[in-house]
């Protein structure tokens, strides 16, 4: 019996270890991160049913997604790249889009399947909007020059994050997209920063907000239960009375479990930050310097084994089990 064990274990780690290098080698296959100089220029891009999507690699899986990458498209069509009412999982990675209305718009596809990073969106009306599509990831994108960066509507349980945005009335602007998080991102030389509309529960940390021409951070009067906190706010609405606005309900500007809120630029040392707006919000803790953020990269995972190691590994193991195998049989021969 002791055998038996031994053997199913020994098979069991050949296929973990066959299944490390196959998993190491798919990485290194798909590590793709292309220079301006190497983006293709390619007409404006419309997938409206998902069958449209195979003529991009991948499978349209969560572990091979549909990749849409590495395109440079400038025109005077209203998009530059529209994905409407799919359900297979995909990314839009790696791109340059200036397009009329907007550059990257992603509309009404299932829950989860979205995935936008790495993009640059320039000169358009909206840079990257994301409509009616829960759980998106919005990543590593630099938006410069258009009415609004990103915008996210009716599109709850979404990640705005990394991403760098200076454009003409907003940097990031949330509308009806409730339990969102907003991190890590930079909006300057926005009119507005970061705005939520009619979003409720969503966190909005460790952001830089700088030199923006009205408020860092608006908060609507729709726009309640949220938490603000961990963000470096820096000479925004300067001559104004503070460089952020709640007029919602119920909003903490500080973080509840560590009991600490925001750096701001033009606090004076001592006792809590007013918010300007009809909520009467204070930051209670606020800091003393500006909050550093350890960053993630959004990128695939590599294995930290090396492949000569497992491919050693891997052919000893092919050699031992049959051994084993033909030596049990034999005991059990004789023994017959």
């Amino acid at each position: 019996m002791k055998k038996k064990t031994i053997i199913i274990l020994l098979i069991l780690t050949l296929s973990i270890y066959a299944s490390n290098i196959n998993v190491q080698n798919s990485v290194e296959e798909n590590d793709y991160g292309p220079t301006s100089l190497e983006l293709s220029p390619h007409d404006p891009i419309s997938i409206t049913f998902d069958s449209f999507f195979e003529v991009f690699p991948g499978v349209g899986s969560v572990e091979n997604p549909y990749i849409i990458e590495g395109y440079y498209i400038m025109t005077t069509s209203g998009v530059g790249i529209y994905i409407t009412g799919t359900t297979k999982y995909f990314t839009v990675r790696n791109c340059y889009v200036d397009a009329v209305l907007y550059g990257i718009y992603i509309d009404d596809v299932a829950e989860g399947t979205a995935t936008v990073i790495n993009n640059t969106c320039n000169n358009n009306v909206y840079g990257i909007k994301i409509d009616s599509s829960d759980s998106s990831t919005v990543a590593n994108n630099t938006c410069s020059n258009n009415g609004r960066g990103i915008w996210l509507t009716s599109s709850d349980s979404s990640t705005v994050v990394n991403n760098t945005c200076s454009n003409k009335w907003a940097g990031i602007f949330l509308s009806s997209s409730d339990s969102s998080t907003v991190i890590n991102n930079t909006c300057s030389n926005n009119d507005f920063g970061i705005i939520l509309g009619d979003s409720d529960f969503c966190v909005v940390t460790y952001n830089l907000l700088q030199e923006n021409e009205e408020c860092g951070v608006v908060l609507d009067s729709a726009s309640d239960n949220n938490l603000i906190h961990h963000n470096t706010f820096v000479d925004n609405n300067l001559g104004g009375t503070s460089q952020a606005r709640d007029t919602g309900t119920d909003s903490f500007w500080h973080d509840t479990a560590t009991k600490e809120g925001n750096y701001w630029s033009d606090w004076s040392g001592t006792g809590a930050y007013s918010i300007d707006g009809e909520a009467n919000s204070v930051d209670l803790y606020p800091l003393d310097e500006p909050a550093e953020y350890t960053t993630t990269e959004h990128t695939s995972v590599e294995s930290t084994t090396d492949e000569n190691q497992l491919s050693f590994t891997f052919t000893l193991l092919m050699l031992v089990v049959p051994l084993l195998l033909k030596r049990i049989i034999s005991r059990k021969v004789k023994k017959e």
